[in-house]
């Protein structure tokens, strides 16, 4: 079990993290709102998705992704789709102009990323990637957790 002593050492490392974010954020070429590239670019992995799903990987309301949907529809990057299995609720997925916008984005975040991280190795960044896979993975379990935790006492 981690001790709080390297608790304390990652809570600096995410501090620090936090302002590399900021910097890519910045520095990035994308004109629109800074959600709707999180947004095209989650559709790029995922391929479509229903709104609420987003908003749920996004935590945030149903209303605001709605929000961020329709500015990305309007751009003609993203549309919606009937769910062919019951015709009434609906699917998001990327347009050809979306996928490009998300690939161009991307590769030029790739490159300020190799750029930054010259003196690292692929190992090291691949090391690092899978480290926050697993950090992202243990806090979504821990708040199921906590959260069903909290459920049953309520009962």
């Amino acid at each position: 079990m981690v001790s709080e002593e390297g608790c304390g050492e990652l809570l600096a490392g995410l501090h620090d993290m936090g302002a590399v974010i900021r910097v890519i954020k910045r520095d990035m070429p994308f004109t629109g709102h800074r959600a709707g590239l999180a947004l095209l670019v989650t559709l790029r992995r995922t391929g479509e998705l229903r709104i609420g799903r987003l908003a749920c990987m996004f935590e945030v309301d149903q209303s605001v992704m709605s929000r961020h949907v329709a500015d990305l529809e309007e751009r003609g990057w993203i549309e919606r789709v009937p769910n062919p299995r019951d015709g009434r609720s609906w699917y998001v997925r990327l347009t050809p102009d979306g996928e490009r916008v998300a690939e161009e984005t991307l590769g030029q975040v790739r490159h300020l990323l190799a750029g930054a991280l010259a003196d690292w190795t692929d190992e090291d960044v691949a090391r690092l990637s899978v480290l926050l896979g697993r950090l992202r993975h243990s806090f979504d379990a821990h708040r199921a957790h906590r959260a069903a935790t909290v459920v049953k006492g309520h009962r």
